[in-house]
């Protein structure tokens, strides 16, 4: 039986399942510490908010690298901040919110307190030029899917592992699904093939 893409818990466990074979590490990219709650740790209810904590979580993660004294230090109320400018651009609980406008929504929150963030929704990507180039550089990519394991879910991705198994290489992406707390992971290669053929799915870049 095919293994879904997304929550992964265990690599190499997963690997062995998946493609009959045990995965052997090659590379161990660059892991991004960040706030790894739940979204509704975050946000206190349970909701179609995906989008908005996962902004919340990048901003929270660019306040303390870079040392951003003027955003709220409690994620919860930096969570309510950002779900106003996302209601402004037609967020609701029930509806959740258009993947198009997550770098608007990003851009505007980092705006309020008075900062200047080039962010972009990016609909045809590579793993090496917008997850392995952001996340080598200490940079949280924002992750819409529309279809499979997070079908209409919104994730951070925070780093990256390239694995072998035989002799083909499988990226795994380290992923903050925000459904649990803590870190799982996706499947790239398993995950691209899901969503071939058409754009289903962006990653949103954030530069400050």
């Amino acid at each position: 039986m095919k293994k879904p893409y997304g929550g992964i818990t265990n690599i190499s466990k997963y690997l062995l399942e998946q493609y009959g074979e045990k995965g052997v590490l090659v590379k161990r990219g660059r892991s991004i510490l960040m706030n790894q709650q739940s979204m509704a740790e975050i946000s206190g209810r349970v909701t179609r908010n995906c989008s908005v904590v996962a902004v919340t979580r990048v901003m929270d993660y660019y306040r303390r690298v870079n040392k951003l004294q003027q955003i709220p230090e409690d994620i919860r109320v930096l969570y309510k901040q950002v779900e106003e400018v996302a209601e402004a651009y037609g967020y609701t609980d029930k509806r959740g919110t258009m993947p198009f406008f997550i770098s608007g929504i990003t851009r505007e929150a980092f705006k309020q307190y008075g900062i200047k963030a080039r962010c972009r929704g990016v609909y045809v990507w590579s793993f090496e030029k917008h997850v392995v180039k952001e996340i080598s550089e200490g940079r949280p990519v924002i992750m819409n899917i529309a279809r499979g394991f997070y079908k209409d879910h919104t994730i951070v991705v925070a780093g990256y592992s390239i694995w072998k198994v035989g002799d083909k290489l499988y990226p795994m992406l380290r992923v903050i699904d925000g459904w649990k707390r803590g870190i799982h992971y996706i499947d790239y290669e398993s995950f691209a093939k899901d969503i071939s053929q058409s754009i289903f799915g962006s990653f949103n870049t954030t530069r400050l």
